[in-house]
């Protein structure tokens, strides 16, 4: 889910792939775009949101995670339901499964990132190179092991400089600059690293195996100039039910400080702040998909 405006864009990508455009204030829905394929403007596996540019409030780019894929969408467009043939771009380099725009121009991207966790992306989208490695407590493991353990969401400061990551399998919140010298270690109230063994695939290739000790650390990550807001689940893995969904959001200063901690009324599983820091907006998935506006607390 992004804030684009007064619009929240969101994806569904569970079922018929689909982008939906919502009114921010009165949550009604606008218009949605989508169609399950592999073609041109069809999508196999929806699951992040780009602003095509800093100032725009008229499109954005989806990224299909199988086909590594980016699809720039009208807004007005999928309003109007005149969608039709929408520009498609190749992504270059290690798989991402986080995207962000800085305000530079470049693109940084987490995911499952060769030798690290934050890929660097030209403005043309072009792989640069990685800039940020796994830490020194993770070791040494081969195949995709660490990229599956330590695989991040990424977001960038608005008034630009500085990125964020936040590891969806590790209570870890780091903040660092374009080139990934790291700037602050955030004081996440629960720090944990990855709890994982080595594993095999069907076919040999090494992988990360979870068990019982395995949890959920940020289910997301959502960033305004003041604050970052970091969703935190912490629950294992292997729980019933949605067990990255969750109603605790931790909320940091840009130098890693721990200004407070919010909850909310239901298990949320992403999240998305208006630049004003007054409005927080969540969806999750049960008892049925839903969509809500909460008001921020001043202090």
């Amino acid at each position: 889910m992004k804030l684009v405006g007064s619009r929240i864009v969101a994806i569904d990508a569970m079922l018929d792939p689909a982008i939906h455009v919502v009114d921010s204030k009165r949550l009604r829905r606008l218009g949605a775009y989508g169609r399950k394929g592999d073609g041109p403007g069809e999508f196999k596996d929806p699951d992040h949101i780009v602003t095509e540019a800093a100032d725009s409030r008229e499109e954005v780019w989806i990224l299909d995670g199988i086909h590594q894929r980016l699809t720039l969408v009208s807004l007005g467009q999928i309003e109007a339901g005149t969608v039709h043939a929408p520009e498609t771009s190749q992504m270059d380099g290690p798989n991402a499964g986080s995207l962000v725009r800085a305000p530079d121009g470049r693109w940084f991207g987490g995911g499952w990132i060769t030798g690290g966790r934050v890929a660097r992306y030209n403005a043309d989208r072009s792989y640069d190179r990685t800039i940020l490695g796994f830490p020194s407590e993770a070791g040494e493991a081969p195949g995709t092991t660490l990229p599956q353990a330590y695989e991040s969401w990424v977001v960038a400061d608005p008034a630009g400089e500085r990125l964020a990551a936040a590891t969806l399998l590790g209570g870890l919140l780091e903040i660092f600059d374009y080139d990934g010298v790291l700037i602050a270690q955030a004081a996440v109230p629960e720090p944990f690293q990855p709890a994982w063994v080595q594993g095999r695939s069907r076919s040999g290739r090494a992988v990360l195996s979870v068990g019982p000790e395995t949890r959920y650390g940020f289910s997301d990550l959502a960033a305004t100039r003041g604050y970052l807001y970091g969703l935190f689940s912490g629950n294992q893995l292997m729980e019933d039910g949605t067990p990255w969904a969750t109603t605790e959001v931790q909320v940091f200063t840009w130098d890693g400080e721990h200004v407070k901690t919010l909850h909310l009324d239901r298990a949320a599983e992403t999240i998305a702040i208006d630049a004003s820091d007054t409005w927080l907006y969540a969806t999750g998935p049960d008892p049925r998909p839903w969509l809500a506006r909460y008001r921020l607390p001043e202090s």
